[in-house]
């Protein structure tokens, strides 16, 4: 009884302080009448999102899957536990010792993660913070949705920079950074999530239309999915937006993304 009551505490005191920092923004919110899909979870998924009501568009929308992402995330862990769950999560489909690295698209053995705690010889990829670390003030940055596997020095490379639009493969544009094509669908979903469960800054690595155009653009993938899956046994909470990435489109408008449901 006392866990719920602080549930609920810390659910309407997270609520008031975005609704106070949101402020104006609630322009960049899809109207209710913009798009009249009817949509519902999969039997797979109805328990979970039982208390979102999918008729819901735009703010009404965001708040609902808010709601549901900061409730069921039961298990909030802080950074130096990553360890004893991202090379799982992030494992080469059907290849279990073998993790992918992050823009790169590289495959390295899982024991070669850069710690001085690791007594693997050879360490070769460390953990980027997809939202930057140095702009995160609270517990998200321990959250596994948006830490993925990288290469030492592509990480380097990327640092705190924002996003921006590009083509091919990852690269660094005059202090802003391309994902690369396969990835820029999974960087976007992982901001979103970030929005939804921390109220954290879309202008301040890149911006909102950015990520719906690449939310768009490049379909979730059975990587993403097992991310998800995976994460989810380990903090109770999904992302929503890699469950179905058309929920973006019906709480912001933008491009119009594939809808799984």
């Amino acid at each position: 009884m006392f866990s719920k009551i602080i549930i609920l505490l810390y659910l309407v005191f997270n609520f008031s302080c975005s609704q106070e920092s949101r402020g104006s923004a609630a322009a960049i919110f899809a109207s209710s009448s913009q798009d009249s899909t009817k949509i519902w979870a999969p039997k797979q998924l109805k328990k979970y999102y039982k208390d979102v009501d999918f008729s819901f568009r735009g703010e009404d929308l965001y708040d609902a899957l808010a709601v549901a992402t900061i409730a069921n995330h039961t298990n909030i862990l802080t950074y130096s536990k990553r360890h004893n769950y991202l090379y799982k999560i992030d494992a080469v489909p059907r290849q279990k010792d073998s993790v992918i690295l992050m823009y790169t698209g590289e495959k390295r053995y899982w024991k070669e993660y850069v710690s001085g705690k690791n007594n693997y010889p050879v360490q070769t990829f460390n953990t980027e913070h997809v939202y930057p670390q140095s702009l995160i003030e609270n517990t998200a940055k321990g959250d596994l949705h948006h830490l993925r596997v990288c290469n030492e020095r592509t990480n380097t490379r990327r640092s705190n920079n924002p996003f921006t639009d590009g083509s091919g493969r990852y690269k660094l544009k005059y202090k802003s950074w391309y994902p690369g094509d396969e990835w820029k669908g999974d960087v976007a979903r992982m901001i979103m999530y970030l929005s939804l469960r921390y109220d954290e800054s879309f202008e301040d690595v890149g911006g909102l239309n950015l990520f719906l155009k690449w939310n768009a653009e490049d379909p979730v993938s059975e990587f993403e999915k097992q991310r998800n899956e995976q994460i989810f046994l380990v903090q109770g909470n999904r992302n929503p937006f890699i469950d179905n990435p058309f929920l973006a489109t019906l709480t912001w408008g933008g491009p119009k993304a594939e809808n799984l449901w």
